[in-house]
């Protein structure tokens, strides 16, 4: 959400930034969990473990992110540089627990289809991450004076329902493997 408040507060420049800082986190995260965690997920029976504590945390988000309120942002004031945007993303990306959480929560979810050779999984998310953030911004940045706090708070529950339906299905995932290795 910061990259679309910043898109929305400052424009389409402070949203780039933004979301280049978050796809750098996202680059480290990955590659923390491909070094270490592919390791772990090969266990059927810790992959269970970890898909079913991730869908309850998706429920989780789901469940906050329906009751959010939103507050109308004003443009105006001093806009942030584009390393200061950026640097202040990757603060607030590493010190947001959301951010492991959901990179946990996607290994574990995707762990059965990742083929990727040697290093090539953190950059693919790493540029499907900046992709995402600047289509998100440039969208933004064209739509800023025609979105209501209420086309938000439906864009909100929106992603509320898809992170629910996401999380439950890991649960049922998670269920069936514990079912098969016996727990």
């Amino acid at each position: 959400m910061m990259c679309v408040e910043r898109t929305l507060a400052d424009g389409m420049r402070a949203g780039i930034a933004s979301g280049l800082g978050v796809a750098t986190v996202h680059l480290t995260y990955s590659t923390l969990a491909f070094v270490g965690g592919m390791q772990i997920m090969s266990r059927p029976e810790n992959a269970s473990f970890l898909a079913f504590a991730a869908g309850l945390l998706l429920l989780y988000f789901a469940a906050r992110l329906w009751r959010r309120e939103l507050v109308a942002v004003t443009p105006g004031g001093i806009q942030p540089s584009f390393s200061r945007a950026y640097c202040s993303a990757i603060g607030f990306g590493f010190l947001n627990p959301v951010t492991p959480a959901l990179c946990a929560a996607a290994l574990a979810a995707f762990s059965s289809q990742i083929a990727a050779p040697g290093g090539l999984l953190p950059i693919g998310v790493f540029l499907g991450s900046f992709a995402w953030w600047l289509l998100l911004s440039i969208g933004l940045s064209r739509l800023r004076q025609r979105l209501t706090l209420g086309a938000l708070t439906l864009a909100n529950r929106g992603a509320a329902i898809f992170l629910a339906i996401f999380g439950l299905s890991m649960l049922l995932k998670s269920c069936a493997g514990l079912s098969q290795v016996g727990l």
